[in-house]
C-alpha cells in the first residue's frame, strides 16, 4: 500500500524560492529595491526605517536589528511559527496567503462564511500601521483587539478584530470591512456607572484613546 505523499515542494527546490516573492505572499513589500538587493521593514517588529535586507543574488535574508538571517524556509518558519512541512505546502501554492491586499467584494460575498483560523496579539507591521493611520496607539488597540487570521472562499487574510459578546468578530484592515458571525454587540466593563454606546470599532477605540 502506497503512502499518501504530502503536497509541497522538496526542500532543495523550496530554498530556491525567491524570498521577495515569499514575503509578498505574506503581505510584506520592499521600501526600496535595486538589482542586487531589497530592503523591507522587519516582519518581526515595528520600525520606521528598513533594516531587513534580502540579497537577490544569494536569495538570503538578514535582519540587522536581530542580527539573524537565513533562507526562505527559515524565514517563513519564524514569521508564521510553522513547521517545515507547512512552509513547503505554502510555497507550493500560487495564491496570496494571509493577504493584506485589497479584497474585491463579489456578489454574495457578504453572505459567505468567514472561518476564523487563529487569533493572536497584534504584531504584523501592516496592521500596526493601519491602526496608527486611524489615530489609535498600538497600546490601546492591544487592550481590546486581536490580530485575526481568517479564511474566506478558500483564501486566507488577516485583519484587526474586535470580539463581540457572542463570539463573533468585527474585522477591519486598510482595504476590508466585514464581520464573522454571530453578530452581536461588545460590552466593555470598566466599573463606570454611565453607559456609552458607540457605532463602530474605531469609535470605541477612539473613546478609549481619549479616556485611558
Amino acid at each position: 500500500m502506497k503512502k499518501e505523499r504530502t503536497k509541497g515542494l522538496p526542500c532543495e527546490r523550496a530554498r530556491a524560492f525567491p524570498i521577495g516573492k515569499a514575503l509578498a505572499k505574506l503581505g510584506h513589500f520592499p521600501t526600496k529595491t535595486n538589482e542586487k538587493e531589497a530592503w523591507f521593514l522587519s516582519p518581526f517588529r515595528s520600525e520606521t526605517q528598513a533594516s531587513f535586507k534580502v540579497s537577490k543574488k544569494l536569495n538570503r535574508w538578514y535582519d540587522h536589528g536581530e542580527g539573524t538571517g537565513g533562507n526562505v524556509i527559515d524565514l517563513i518558519c519564524l514569521i508564521n511559527k510553522w513547521s517545515v512541512k507547512e512552509v513547503l505546502r505554502f510555497l507550493n501554492t500560487d495564491q496570496i496567503s494571509f493577504s493584506f491586499q485589497q479584497q474585491q467584494i463579489l456578489n454574495g460575498e457578504k453572505d459567505a462564511i468567514i472561518e476564523i483560523v487563529q487569533t493572536e496579539e497584534i504584531h504584523h507591521y501592516a496592521l500596526k500601521e493601519y491602526v496608527r493611520s486611524r489615530g489609535i496607539t498600538i497600546g490601546t488597540a492591544k487592550k481590546l483587539c486581536r490580530e485575526v487570521h481568517y479564511r474566506l472562499k478558500g483564501k486566507r487574510y488577516f485583519a484587526i478584530g474586535l470580539k463581540n459578546d457572542s463570539g463573533g468578530w468585527e474585522l477591519r484592515n486598510k482595504y476590508y470591512k466585514n464581520s464573522a458571525s454571530p453578530k452581536d454587540c461588545t460590552h466593555i466593563k470598566n466599573q463606570n456607572h454611565k453607559l456609552i454606546v458607540t457605532e463602530g470599532m474605531f469609535d470605541l477605540l477612539s473613546l478609549v484613546e481619549m479616556n485611558p
